[in-house]
């Protein structure tokens, strides 16, 4: 890839981000909910969601689309739900499993995390990962805020874990531009479909 091309997906991606934070910015606490039930309900009824053990969440900030319904879910399933934590060694993240909503409090950043006492989950022993995004592409592009630690986390984690991001259709892009860091998901769900990105195998055999 060129310098001056690989510039111009820079350019872009920070022009897509500016334009997808206003879009979230604009819809109200009611309309997060409303429509995050409608993602959530949609997420569930996935097979990545109903054969995975070990599922890793996201607790929301700023408009991203709620999880608490499938935190519930994946509870009553007896799965292990682990969080990511925000004291990161590098640019992998570390995660805390937990056995309830109450386990998850205020961390150094302001989002919500497991505390201390929860049990450490390695990144390769997770399943499925549920990931937040500003932005998706039909086709399973991502766009974070740009620290990179879900991609580094996601290239950290077993070969046979799954990765489905979650989101509103106001955030669905027709393309992302990307480079070798980034990582496509498997799934896109949002509140009236479901994108098939990569649609890789969902029984986590080990390979």
């Amino acid at each position: 890839m060129s310098e001056t091309v690989a510039q111009e997906g820079v350019g872009r991606k920070v022009s897509l981000r500016e334009e997808l934070t206003a879009r979230r910015k604009a819809m109200t606490p009611e309309i997060i909910d409303e429509r995050g039930l409608k993602v959530q309900s949609r997420f569930l009824a996935t097979p990545y969601y109903n054969k995975a053990r070990t599922v890793a969440l996201y607790a929301p900030i700023r408009g991203e689309v709620p999880t608490r319904d499938i935190l519930i879910a994946a509870l009553q399933d007896e799965k292990i739900v682990c969080y990511p934590l925000s004291h990161v060694h590098g640019r992998i993240l570390a995660f805390r499993a937990i056995k309830s909503e109450a386990e998850l409090e205020p961390g150094r950043l302001g989002v919500r995390e497991p505390t201390n006492s929860a049990d450490l989950i390695a990144v390769d022993q997770i399943d499925l990962f549920v990931v937040p995004g500003l932005g998706f592409s039909p086709d399973g592009k991502r766009l974070g805020r740009g620290g990179g630690y879900y991609d580094a986390t996601l290239k950290a984690a077993s070969a046979r874990s799954r990765r489905v991001g979650l989101a509103f259709n106001d955030q669905i892009v027709d393309t992302i531009p990307t480079n070798s860091d980034d990582v496509d998901m498997d799934l896109v769900v949002t509140e009236s479909q479901t994108l098939r990105g990569l649609y890789r195998d969902w029984d986590f055999l080990d390979t």
